[in-house]
């Protein structure tokens, strides 16, 4: 006699979900972890998550188990890769150092006196009228001036990537997504060929010559300089907007930040754990693996979700609570393993500069309108964050 009784339905993440938004994403996230830690979902192409803490670490930090050759996009949105973040060992190795130029902790020193300088100049530009919208005229702008400042771009190429940047956020889950890439690369071996011609003291000239050893070809790098690029501003971007607005609704953190400014850091760890700017990332399996009894297949495709495991009870305590001065915070904001992100150290210093000119300039600032979250299907699906904050003080 046949079973007719009703089937379990067990909860997935989908991160081209129509609906999605940060509050029905977190929900799922608790949903997984307690009920279902890997989980399948059918549509584009079928893949796998992994939600709690322990076992996203251990995947991203296990890239012979968990490549990231398949791509950082669910599904693919090129045929191409994007150096170094789709590549493992030994490929990988050479195009991180090809970058480390701009991505070190020393480099990242070195641009403190410039970040300072940009960010007094975005907040100055509008502190006397007495409002402003933070997530146009500071939390975009800075990591922006920033990355072109790093490459000496002028103002032109500035205003040319801001363009291509918020044209693939908008189109990066259609069909528009690989025309978009192949014109940006386009636009980057120009740059090459000009710095060529025409070397200069600069990163990009810096780039071509060191590209000599390791030989990567032209669109090899320019699809790592878009990744690079568009990556470097944008996430900086979405933490910094978060942690603006986390600070505009509580003029109290605000108080306790001017009363002990050695916390600022500690608090843009939280908000970058509580308010992850990037929720997930792929890798491809490399062999069979049993995972919470689920059995996966050598190359399949599976999420790992970083805002989730950055909420696991099991770890943070309490999980979905700010606590600014939280420590430990071993918070997975910016990956894990060999692909942590390169530009952590310049992020951080970006948002925590932008944090104290604002507190000096505008303390007391708060909301002061309807504060505008990402689309859900940005970026290809994972940005979640911050794209219109107005303020008054």
């Amino acid at each position: 006699m046949p079973d007719n009784s009703p089937r379990e339905v067990l909860p997935h993440f989908d991160p081209h979900d129509p609906g999605l938004s940060p509050e029905r994403a977190y929900a799922t996230y608790a949903q997984l972890r307690r009920h279902c830690p890997v989980s399948h979902g059918e549509r584009h192409g079928g893949y796998w998550s992994i939600a709690r803490y322990a076992d996203v670490r251990d995947a991203a930090t296990d890239h012979m188990t968990y490549s990231s050759t398949g791509g950082v996009y669910l599904p693919p949105v090129s045929g191409s890769r994007f150096p170094p973040i789709d590549h493992d060992p030994p490929e990988h190795a050479g195009f991180r150092e090809l970058i480390a130029p701009l991505t070190s902790g020393a480099a990242a020193k070195t641009m403190e006196p410039a970040v300072r300088a940009i960010a007094e100049r975005l907040v100055d530009g509008f502190t006397g009228r007495g409002r402003a919208e933070l997530a146009a005229e500071l939390a975009t702008p800075l990591p922006l001036e920033v990355i072109t400042r790093l490459y000496d771009l002028g103002p032109e190429d500035t205003e040319e990537i801001r363009g291509y940047s918020e044209e693939f956020l908008t189109h990066a889950s259609g069909s528009r997504g690989p025309e978009i890439i192949d014109r940006v690369c386009r636009y980057w071996v120009g740059l090459f060929a000009d710095r060529r011609e025409n070397p200069r003291e600069d990163f990009l000239t810096g780039l071509v010559e060191a590209n000599r050893e390791l030989g990567a070809t032209d669109d090899e790098l320019a699809n790592m300089m878009f990744i690079l690029t568009y990556a470097g501003h944008d996430s900086t971007a979405l933490g910094l907007g978060n942690t603006l607005l986390y600070l505009a609704e509580h003029p109290d953190v605000q108080q306790r930040l001017l009363d002990e400014p050695k916390l600022i850091p500690s608090m843009i760890d939280e908000i970058l754990r509580h308010e992850t700017p990037l929720h997930w990332f792929p890798r491809q399996l490399t062999a069979d693996t049993c995972l919470h009894g689920q059995q996966m297949k050598a190359g399949e495709r599976v999420l790992l979700l970083f805002a989730s495991a950055n909420r696991d009870p099991e770890v943070f305590d309490p999980a979905d609570e700010i606590v600014i001065d939280r420590r430990p915070n071993r918070h997975l904001a910016f990956g894990a393993g060999i692909h942590t992100c390169p530009g952590m150290a310049l992020a951080k210093l970006e948002i925590r500069t932008a944090v104290q000119v604002v507190l000096e300039r505008i303390p007391g600032f708060r909301v002061d309108g309807d504060v505008e979250r990402t689309d859900p299907l940005e970026g290809g699906g994972r940005h979640l964050g911050v794209r219109r904050l107005p303020v008054t003080w």
